[in-house]
């Protein structure tokens, strides 16, 4: 549409700007990428933005889909669409006639003016609903895999629909909470809000000024941007195909490599990591959001988790042999017997996918490393701390927010979106109500093996965690998930029940996940200064094509080509499944009852959950006793976030992680001010956007037309950092070679 969608608004330039231009944000980072300005003459959701939004999410939702079930999974981000979108409106803009047709409120312009940020970010944020692959289709390939269980593309798409429509509801409605404060900051925005800014040449003031006042920053964003974008794009050409032992130098391996302990401690990949290290961008922002773009003490916390968990814990209990831990390797995610073998869950399952119990007591207990069962009590301490810490900190804000969106404490931002009219309330009630009653059909008429009453446990779950999970997201754009929490409330309701477990996961936790992916993209709308009613739409219209798209590649994949996802159908494998199909077997067909029984190896596990929900309490009354002291600076959930990604992260991310944090957001940032102000944001952005080009290139040119790099020591294929031992138990044998 053109100009006429911003009627609520007023239209006379005079009056754009008519908040204090002094005015800015309490918060450094946000004041170095987003000028506290608007332009609301901008028409924003234009036919061009609806064009190239669609065509922009059928592509990227079809190639992410496609290449998910490679054996090398290429994953497009959706920061490729923000490079590709921009010269695409340009190109329109120059292009398309100024021809007008229609009427009303559905009156359109092929060419209202010049391509403007407004427009870039819807294409952007329809295209973002798309790029995020689908946790549901993941349920519904282990429905495929595990259990030999199709719905069909009926059943499917309203999988995908209502639990992706769930998570946008529930975003709505907690809107005035995650989007709103300017205390949720959601740091990995303000890089997305950088390029756009960078694209469309507008500086920030607080860049300004420090351009006005420090000598040496001639050069401006965009030629920086392509400076680092290229450097960017042709480094990654090494770690990406000609030399990938560049993902992971793990260097003490080489020492001796016939050594298990050795392996153990050096590797990156499958061990502890202690002196590895990694020179591939991708491999660290594969896991955490990029290091120039989370606060330094959000960091510091982080990696301090990362410290106790990883290097300290685990460590203790793999050779104190805690948990038989020696029998297993150190690291991995899968399933043995007692005697040290691949679990065999075609002894223990019944024709009709439920426990065999007595076939189950014949057998074996399940056992899993100890890095794993760990890496399960983190989580489960993780989720409790997260309850305590939003009571205690942020539980005066919430309640005043219940009361009314608007506070006196709002920042400029805020205040520049009152100009628009807000989505009401009612419109993300309805949406819910349609997407609960749509996810009734779905149990109900579909073998999903979850009674209507389950269904409403879920949906309270995700509902009563999004908000606490929300805020340290916010904080920190490391997301917590509760998906241990569904898993162990559906296996302690209805044990070995292994679909209905993963339906109901579906429900719970991945309806949080589209939650938060959404409140994300509303904040990105909000510091942007979208019109939130094209953004409601946009993004609806965005999710409902992908999720067509995607099922559509799913069902013609797992049809037409023979044994997939398995080794003999080469190179389609299928790796990402493995996990959520470990987690089936563990919580949903073996169950929390057995798995955590009193005797059992693992009865200790669910403590964690008890010492992440009290320890935040000494820490915040410590905080108000010394509110100028290190310990003021501590965040128990971003502390019990550190581990997160592990498994299957490599162990040699984070110290790289936190080591470019400390550079950028510690030394820089008080030593060379001005410097970072101009130019951190940016230098994210160019190493994101050369990397994710250059990998597209790597996989069409090289990778999927089976074209090899000649083999030398620095693409080993047994072993990528030359650790052979790392997947070894303590005796040097890996069952799962």
């Amino acid at each position: 549409m053109n100009g006429s969608e911003n009627s609520t608004v007023s239209l006379d330039k005079t009056v754009i700007h008519e908040i204090d231009p002094l005015e800015d944000s309490p918060i450094e980072d946000v004041r170095s990428s987003i000028p506290p300005t608007d332009d609301p003459t901008l028409p924003a959701a234009t036919l061009r933005a609806w064009f190239w939004g669609i065509v922009f999410s059928a592509a990227i939702s079809f190639s992410n889909q496609f290449f998910w079930f490679r054996a090398n999974p290429l994953t497009i981000k959706v920061i490729v669409v923000q490079l590709l979108a921009f010269p695409a409106g340009k190109l329109s803009a120059k292009l398309l006639p100024n021809y007008e047709f229609g009427s009303g409120r559905f009156k359109f312009n092929l060419n209202p003016g010049p391509f403007n940020v407004k427009e870039h970010v819807l294409i952007t944020v329809m295209a973002n609903a798309a790029a995020t692959s689908f946790d549901a289709i993941d349920i519904i390939v282990v429905q495929k895999l595990y259990y030999n269980q199709e719905w069909g593309f009926g059943g499917g798409i309203l999988l995908v629909l209502t639990t992706s429509l769930l998570g946008f509801g529930f975003a709505g409605i907690l809107r005035r909470f995650l989007v709103r404060p300017a205390a949720m900051v959601w740091p990995i925005n303000l890089v997305n809000a950088t390029l756009f800014h960078t694209l469309h040449k507008k500086v920030p003031k607080e860049v300004q000024d420090a351009e006005a006042v420090t000598p040496g920053l001639r050069m401006s964003r965009n030629k920086f941007f392509m400076i680092a974008f290229v450097g960017s794009f042709c480094w990654y050409f090494f770690p990406g195909y000609i030399f990938p032992v560049l993902t992971s130098i793990s260097w003490i391996c080489w020492i001796k490599p016939s050594s298990v302990l050795v392996s153990q401690i050096g590797s990156g990949i499958n061990g502890l990591g202690i002196g590895s290290f990694t020179l591939d961008w991708s491999q660290l922002t594969a896991w955490y959001a990029s290091p120039l773009a989370i606060p330094w003490v959000v960091e510091a916390n982080m990696f301090a988790g990362f410290v106790f968990f990883v290097w300290f814990l685990i460590p203790i209990v793999y050779y104190t042999n805690t948990w038989e831990s020696k029998k297993f390797p150190f690291y991995n995610t899968n399933q043995y017997d007692i005697w040290g073998n691949p679990f065999n869950r075609t002894r223990v399952i019944t024709a009709d996918n439920y426990l065999d119990d007595q076939a189950y007591n014949d057998y074996s207990p399940i056992r899993i490393t100890g890095f794993f069962a760990v890496c399960y009590g983190q989580g489960l301490a993780a989720l409790g701390a997260m309850i305590t810490h939003t009571a205690l900190y942020n539980g005066k804000d919430i309640w005043n927010r219940l009361k009314s969106a608007r506070q006196a404490n709002d920042d400029i931002h805020a205040k520049l979106m009152d100009r628009y009219k807000e989505v009401p309330d009612l419109w993300y009630l309805i949406l819910f109500l349609c997407a609960l009653g749509a996810s009734f059909a779905t149990v109900v008429v579909w073998p999903s093996d979850v009674p209507w009453w389950a269904l409403i446990i879920a949906v309270v779950l995700a509902f009563a965690w999004l908000l606490p999970i929300g805020i340290i997201t916010a904080i920190t754009s490391q997301a917590p998930t509760i998906s241990m929490i569904t898993e162990w409330v559906y296996g302690a309701i209805r044990p070995g029940h292994p679909v209905g477990n993963i339906i109901f996961k579906t429900y719970g936790y991945i309806t949080v996940r589209q939650a938060l992916l959404f409140a994300q993209d509303l904040k990105l709308g909000h510091y942007m200064k979208i019109p939130p009613r094209k953004m409601f739409v946009f993004q609806i219209v965005g999710t409902i094509i992908a999720s067509f798209v995607s099922l559509g590649t799913t069902n013609y994949l797992m049809g037409s080509i023979p044994e997939i996802c398995t080794k003999a159908a080469y190179p389609w494998t299928c790796p990402n499944a493995s996990l959520f199909g470990a987690s089936s077997v563990i919580w949903g067909l073996i169950g929390p009852g057995k798995f955590f029984a009193r005797g059992s190896l693992y009865f200790g596990i669910p403590f964690f959950l008890l010492a992440g929900f009290l320890l935040p309490i000494p820490i915040y009354f410590l905080a108000r006793k010394y509110p100028n002291s290190w310990v003021a600076k501590i965040n128990i959930p971003a502390f019990m976030m550190g581990p997160t990604p592990y498994p299957p992260a490599p162990t040699n991310v984070a110290p790289c992680w936190i080591f470019l944090g400390f550079i950028f957001n510690f030394v820089v940032k008080r030593r060379a001010n001005a410097w970072w102000k101009k130019y951190n944001y940016v230098l994210s952005a160019a190493l994101d956007s050369g990397v994710a080009i250059c990998a597209i290139v790597i996989f069409f040119a090289f990778q999927n037309t089976e074209i090899k790099f000649p083999t030398w020591w620095g693409n080993s294929s047994g072993s990528v950092d030359h650790c052979p031992m790392a997947t070894a138990n303590w005796t040097g044998v890996d069952v799962y070679a």
